[in-house]
C-alpha cells in the first residue's frame, strides 16, 4: 500500500516534503529490524518440517483428513479452504520427501541397524535441511494463506456477514498457493545438486 501511495503522488510522493516516501521507508524496514523476513521463514520451516519427521503418522493423518475435507465437505468454503490446506500440507509432504531421501543417500554404506539412529536422530540444520531452507519463503507463504483461511472460515461460522471477506481472500489465495506449490515442487533439486557438486569439487582440489 505504501508503494502505491509513493506512486500515486507521482514526483511529490518521491519528495521528503510530502512524507509518502516515509511510509514506504517505515514499511521496508518492518521485516528487518527484528530479524529478517528470511531469518523468521528459516525458523518457521524448520520447527513445521521437524515436527513432520518426528511425528511421520500425525501428519499423514492430517493430510489424509485434509484431502478428504476438501472433496466431500458440504459448506463450498469449507471445501476450498481445505484445499489450501491440503496445498501447504502437500508442498510440506514433498519438502520431507526430498530431505529424508538426502538423509538416507548419506547413511549408505553403513549398517542397516544404524539407519533408523542415523536418518531420525541429529540433523545438522544447514546440510540436511538445505532443501527445504531454499524454498523457506515459499512454505511459509503457503503457511500464511492456509491458516488465514481457516481463521476467517471459523469467523464464518460465528458471522455469516464475513462471508464476502472470505470469498476476496480465497480468490487471491488460491492461485497465489497453487503457483507457489508448483514453484515448490518443481525447483530447487537442480540448483542444491549444481552446489553440492561444486562444493565437492572444492574439496577434493583443497
Amino acid at each position: 500500500m505504501a508503494r502505491l501511495c509513493l506512486q500515486i503522488h507521482g514526483g511529490n510522493g518521491y519528495m521528503r516534503e510530502f512524507g509518502a516516501e516515509k511510509l514506504l521507508r517505515d514499511a521496508l524496514v518492518l521485516p528487518i529490524y527484528e530479524g529478517t523476513s528470511q531469518i523468521q521463514a528459516l525458523m518457521a520451516t524448520k520447527d513445521a518440517l521437524g515436527a513432520i519427521i518426528k511425528n511421520p503418522r500425525r501428519f499423514l493423518k492430517g493430510l489424509a483428513r485434509t484431502r478428504w475435507e476438501s472433496m466431500t465437505a458440504r459448506d463450498p468454503r469449507e471445501r476450498r479452504v481445505a484445499r489450501l490446506a491440503a496445498l501447504s500440507m502437500g508442498a510440506q509432504q514433498h519438502v520431507v520427501r526430498n530431505l529424508l531421501g538426502a538423509k538416507l543417500k548419506s547413511v549408505r554404506g553403513q549398517p542397516l541397524k544404524s539407519w533408523p539412529a542415523a536418518v531420525l536422530g541429529q540433523w545438522d540444520p544447514r546440510h540436511d535441511f538445505s532443501f527445504a531452507l531454499l524454498h523457506a519463503e515459499r512454505l511459509t507463504r503457503l503457511f500464511a494463506d492456509a491458516e488465514i483461511a481457516r481463521i476467517l472460515f471459523d469467523q464464518t461460522r460465528r458471522h455469516p456477514e464475513r462471508g464476502p471477506l472470505l470469498d476476496r481472500y480465497l480468490a487471491r489465495a488460491e492461485p497465489r498457493a497453487r503457483f507457489v506449490h508448483d514453484e515448490i515442487t518443481s525447483t530447487g533439486a537442480a540448483l542444491l545438486g549444481r552446489l553440492r557438486r561444486s562444493a565437492d569439487g572444492e574439496s577434493a582440489r583443497g
